[in-house]
């Protein structure tokens, strides 16, 4: 990931962290869970596997979502290649774009907890608590499918740029 300056290393580290600590800190303060420890290691770890877990429900999720309901419209990839090579800009442009995503992506799953939680709690007011007691479970499977369809996503990505670069 390390070529142009370190430049990919900055966009993931920019994507990836910022979104992860407003997350982080929407769970502490607007819903009281607490996932920071004491020790700032962890912390970063946290902050980061979680803003990459928002990039990619931004990515896989609303992203195609966004698409489908035709509020955004990209241009076809081999036009984003080719314009990127005569116009660096248009990198940076996808760069802010993609973090808009993730940032929408973070409040998107903010509400989502928010709602999880009154889900959870009505079920378990009314002693229903298949929820809780399968929440590993749900939660790991989540991860699996997501990270799944990630792989899918940047595989083919990766061809397309291959394939690009074989026709030039």
């Amino acid at each position: 990931y390390i070529y142009r300056d370190n430049r990919i290393l900055y966009i993931k580290f920019h994507i990836n962290l910022y979104p992860g600590i407003l997350f982080i800190y929407l769970l502490k303060f607007i819903f009281e869970i607490n996932l920071l420890s004491d020790n700032w290691l962890e912390n970063l770890i946290v902050f980061y596997f979680a803003g990459m877990v928002l990039s990619r429900i931004g990515s896989i999720i609303i992203e195609p979502m966004m698409k489908k309901i035709k509020l955004i419209r990209y241009a076809p990839y081999s036009d984003y290649v080719k314009a990127s090579s005569i116009e660096p800009l248009v990198d940076t442009l996808s760069e802010v774009n993609n973090t808009y995503r993730t940032l929408l992506s973070t409040f998107i799953c903010a509400f989502v907890c928010k709602l999880g939680i009154t889900i959870n709690e009505i079920c378990l007011k009314n002693k229903i608590t298949i929820l809780q007691e399968n929440r590993d479970w749900i939660f790991l499977i989540l991860l699996i499918l997501l990270f799944s369809f990630s792989y899918v996503k940047q595989t083919d990505y990766v061809r397309k740029r291959i394939d690009r670069k074989s026709v030039v």
